[in-house]
């Protein structure tokens, strides 16, 4: 299979993953289903590159990377969630779904490239 067919099935994967998990969180406790996601796909990507390195070419682990986790992360929204939170006036929820995504979702991909670099 191709790498642009993994990365397509990896990334509608990872879509439906999103859609369920966020939307779950986020009908009971809008936006942190958003914030979840990201942080958790922070981990993810971070425990594969401490597996696999920065770099590859493997069109599996280029599914998995771009495609799945891609599709599961979801910026885009984080980015929209917070601007309507913002607009609403809900300022410190909106500070406070940024300042836990960009610093929890670093301290996740440090975690996790050093979980991954352990089990090489």
């Amino acid at each position: 299979m191709s790498t642009a067919l993994w990365v397509a099935v990896g990334g509608a994967v990872g879509s439906l993953a999103r859609y369920g998990l966020a939307g779950a969180i986020n009908f009971r406790a809008h936006p942190w289903g958003t914030v979840t996601v990201n942080i958790v796909g922070s981990l993810i990507l971070g425990i594969l590159i401490g597996l696999w390195g920065f770099h590859s070419d493997d069109s599996h682990r280029v599914g998995l990377a771009v495609g799945l986790l891609g599709g599961f992360t979801t910026f885009s929204s984080f980015a929209i969630d917070t601007i309507y939170l913002w607009e609403r006036g809900e300022f410190t929820v909106a500070a406070g779904t940024v300042a836990a995504t960009v610093v929890v979702g670093l301290a996740g991909a440090v975690g996790g490239i050093a979980i991954g670099r352990s089990l090489v």
